[in-house]
């Protein structure tokens, strides 16, 4: 048996076979690789442009198929970074994965996709977060992911034991129809039908900003809370056994004599140094670039080319690197004509454009980029292209966001084919 087939296989049969993420999960992020977005914004939170950018990919995708991750509709942060950061960002036709990298990089922070969700955060949490996940299977090829998937929602003010409770109780839904289990209804039925609400009295009363998980497998998302207080989910543990189930008026109330913890929870510091794992990327002219991107990565990783798939075998640091590879492989393949100013990628493509406070002048420049042209701002214009607007748009050309851009500041814009010229009308 060659020796990758070999770790492979004793992999799969130790105590620990189910600690790491869904083979499929490079492919939850296809889409923000292909997606190209143009926005220009100043002194948003981090969170509300995460969330942004997201919401801009996934209102135009198609469902996928059965054997593809789902893709990423939620973001889940690390509680200890602030969502509240704010930060500045102008791009013109950019793949939103790059976006979001350029985003967390800036902060100091790593990302990881999952499927249905990005995880986001200090890159030794993303990476123990995932190599710790309860979800996953060296044998999952990823059909059928929605035998247990779940679509929840809270609002600020959620506890993390409430939030929890959730979870486990939630109904399966399934991602291509999203039904979302709202908390506050969840929490009304259950008080107007006296049965009674799941709740959990052992872990930190900790509160916690509005969110959603949308389309994600239920273990995974025990998982992400869990590890939101370095803990983690023992295998086969029946996750009923971490909530309780009253009628009492203190139910969900925090618990100022913190219990033990549940038998199928245990802390991070107690368990066994995290492993490498594999998983499946579409093989394909990314090839190379995942190689390359691994070769003098360290400790060594694995790669085999499997009918369709590469399987990489490598922990999950290493996995950041040959994910943004990945993206960007798929990227160059989704506008083959990329750097060639000739024929730029966005000229037959539509665009979400969100700006605030942002000089009109300024985001004309950017767009006129995106386009492969030059752009010249006549001299009665310039002081109107100065002016500060702000606006959303959506499913645009780069033209026809020019123009709206133009009108905003009392400008007209001449779109030709290899300059951009700006005037007072």
């Amino acid at each position: 048996m060659p020796v990758f087939a070999a770790y492979l296989a004793i992999f799969a049969t130790t105590e620990h076979a189910a600690a790491q993420p869904p083979l499929t999960s490079p492919s939850a992020a296809d889409a923000l690789a292909r997606a190209r977005i143009t926005l220009s914004v100043e002194e948003q939170t981090l969170g509300t442009l995460l969330d942004q950018v997201l919401r801009s990919v996934s209102a135009g995708e198609t469902p996928p198929d059965e054997y593809q991750a789902a893709p990423i509709r939620s973001i889940w942060m690390d509680r200890r970074v602030d969502p509240t950061t704010k930060v500045s960002m102008t791009v013109a036709a950019q793949p939103a994965a790059q976006v979001i990298l350029d985003l967390t990089r800036r902060e100091g922070l790593a990302l990881f996709p999952l499927p249905g969700v990005l995880v986001v955060g200090r890159d030794e949490w993303v990476d123990t977060t995932v190599a710790r996940l309860a979800g996953g299977s060296p044998r999952s090829t990823g059909k059928n992911r929605d035998a247990e998937t779940i679509s929840v929602r809270w609002p600020t003010g959620c506890t993390a034991a409430e939030l929890l409770a959730l979870i486990v109780s939630a109904p399966k839904s399934n991602t291509r129809t999203s039904k979302i289990t709202d908390l506050v209804s969840w929490q009304e039925t259950a008080a107007k039908t006296r049965s009674g609400t799941s709740h959990v009295n052992w872990l930190p009363h900790d509160i916690w900003p509005a969110g959603s998980l949308i389309g994600v497998e239920r273990t995974t998302a025990v998982s992400l809370v869990l590890a939101q207080f370095d803990l983690a989910l023992k295998r086969g543990t029946r996750l009923e056994t971490l909530v309780s189930k009253t009628t009492d008026d203190a139910a969900g109330q925090p618990n100022k004599q913190m219990p033990d913890l549940p038998t199928g929870v245990q802390p991070w510091t107690e368990l066994p140094a995290a492993r490498a794992f594999p998983l499946n990327y579409r093989a394909g002219d990314s090839t190379p670039a995942i190689r390359q991107s691994l070769a003098d990565q360290k400790p060594r990783s694995s790669v085999r080319a499997t009918g369709e798939h590469l399987t990489v075998l490598a922990t999950a640091a290493n996995h950041r690197h040959a994910l943004v590879a990945h993206w960007n492989a798929i990227a160059d393949n989704a506008n083959p004509n990329a750097g060639n100013p000739g024929n730029p990628p966005a000229k037959a493509a539509v665009f979400d454009l969100k700006l605030i406070n942002k000089a009109a002048g300024d985001v004309l420049r950017q767009l006129a980029a995106a386009d492969g042209k030059k752009i010249r701002i006549e001299v009665a214009a310039e002081l109107a292209s100065e002016k500060r607007i702000n606006l959303d748009g959506t499913k645009k050309t780069l033209r026809q966001l020019a123009q709206i851009v133009a009108e905003s500041a009392g400008l007209a814009v001449q779109w030709g084919d290899d300059e951009v010229v700006v005037s007072k009308p």
